[in-house]
C-alpha cells in the first residue's frame, strides 16, 4: 500500500501545474477510483488542509497518506509530492542555464502556456463534479451554491457569500423537509 500511496501522490504531483487547485482535483478523483474513500474522507481532510499554514500539496499528501496506512503513508503520500518538482528543476536548471536569456525566457513561457490547458481542463472538471455533486443533493443545495458563485463573481466578499447561500439552504431545506 505505502508503494501505491508514493505513486499516486507522485503522478498526481506531476499534473498539478495550477498548484493546490488542481492537485486536490486530481487526488480526489484518483482516491475515488481507487475505492479508497470508505478508508479516509478526502473532503473532510480537504478543510482541514486549507486552514493549516503551508502548502496545501505536503498538508494534504501528509493527512491523506497517514490516514491510509499512518505515519510511514504520510511521509511516502509527501515524497511522491514533492519528488516531481524537485527532479524537473534539478533537471531543467541547467538547461536553462546554458542558454541565453532570451531563450530560456521563450522556452519558461510556452511550458507555461502549454500547462494552462491541462489547467484549465482540469479546474473545469473539478468545478462539474461540485456542481454535479450540489445538485445531487438537491435542488435547493444547488441553487444556494449557484448563488454563492454569482455573488463571489460579481465582487461579493466571500464569506458573505458563503453565510447567504448557507442560510439559503438551512431556510429552504428546512421547509422542503418539513412539506
Amino acid at each position: 500500500m505505502i508503494k501505491d500511496i508514493f505513486l499516486l501522490f507522485f503522478k498526481a504531483s506531476l499534473w498539478a501545474l495550477g498548484g493546490g487547485f488542481v492537485f486536490i482535483g486530481v487526488i480526489d478523483a484518483e482516491i475515488k477510483k481507487k475505492s479508497w474513500n470508505s478508508l479516509c474522507d478526502v473532503d473532510s481532510l480537504i478543510a482541514i488542509t486549507t486552514s493549516l499554514p503551508g502548502p496545501i500539496i505536503t498538508n494534504l499528501s501528509y493527512l491523506i497518506g497517514k490516514k491510509l496506512a499512518g505515519i510511514t503513508g504520510g511521509l511516502a503520500a509527501v515524497t511522491g509530492s514533492i519528488l516531481p518538482p524537485f527532479i524537473i528543476i534539478y533537471f531543467l536548471a541547467p538547461l536553462l542555464l546554458n542558454l541565453n536569456q532570451e531563450a530560456s525566457r521563450l522556452f519558461i513561457e510556452s511550458f507555461f502556456y502549454g500547462g494552462l490547458v491541462g489547467v484549465a481542463v482540469f479546474v473545469f472538471l473539478t468545478a462539474l463534479r461540485w456542481i454535479k455533486e450540489a445538485f445531487e443533493y438537491g435542488l435547493v443545495s444547488f441553487a444556494s451554491f449557484i448563488l454563492m458563485t454569482i455573488l463571489m463573481l460579481v465582487k461579493v466578499h466571500p464569506l458573505i457569500a458563503l453565510f447567504v447561500g448557507f442560510s439559503m439552504n438551512m431556510l429552504l431545506a428546512r421547509k422542503d423537509k418539513d412539506a
